[in-house]
């Protein structure tokens, strides 16, 4: 079953599911980077406790996803965070130019130069799995873009975000506000390949 979800303003660095504002990664883990050296923004915050309960995840209790993209506002990036079933494109995926994390709760911190507005995620009405509608949503099947093969056995579908709904100054997170951001997640458990964070746009 998938839900429409919606974003709500915010004034928490919680661990709660929410867009935006201070990462929760502890000081002992490096920020990450990508292989240009550019740290990553902080983008989605997401409690292990809330993915065991909707998708049957068996991610230890009390730990923490947060996802990481490549972001700046001068130079072009979306060719690094796009995946339409290319393996090249696949490749800078697993390459770090995005990153999921799977982490203990730490103090509120920020290392990238961007800081996205928090806003938090509200689980909304029911979406009809045969409407083939675009919109940010929680679920078990993703409404892509481009409908190649991709290689992702090993992952389970979680979230589709739109760049348009971020706040207004980061509507272009994705490069184009009309990107969509889609999260799989690894359904085999493997800690150190939590999963894959990546975009698709027309």
């Amino acid at each position: 079953m998938s839900n429409w979800i919606q974003f709500e303003e915010t004034d928490t660095d919680k661990n709660i599911l929410r867009i935006g504002d201070n990462s929760l990664l502890p000081n002992d883990i490096k920020w990450p980077r990508n292989p240009n050296k550019e740290k990553l923004t902080f983008i989605l915050n997401i409690p292990a406790d809330f993915l065991n309960s909707r998708f049957s995840f068996d991610f230890p209790s009390g730990m923490v996803i947060s996802v990481f993209t490549t972001y700046n506002t001068k130079d072009y990036f979306l060719d690094s965070i796009v995946y339409h079933g290319d393996m090249e494109e696949l490749k800078n995926i697993k390459n770090d130019f995005t990153k999921v994390i799977l982490h203990s709760v730490g103090s509120p911190r920020n290392d990238s130069d961007y800081l996205i507005p928090a806003r938090k995620i509200v689980i909304g009405e029911g979406r009809d799995e045969l409407e083939d509608s675009e919109g940010s949503f929680i679920g078990t099947d993703p409404v892509f873009l481009q409908n190649e093969i991709l290689e992702l056995d090993a992952y389970q579908f979680c979230m589709q975000i739109c760049g348009s709904d971020f706040p207004e100054e980061f509507e272009d997170i994705f490069y184009l506000n009309d990107s969509i951001g889609y999260l799989y997640l690894n359904r085999e458990g493997n800690l150190n390949d939590v999963g894959l964070f990546f975009t698709q746009c027309t």
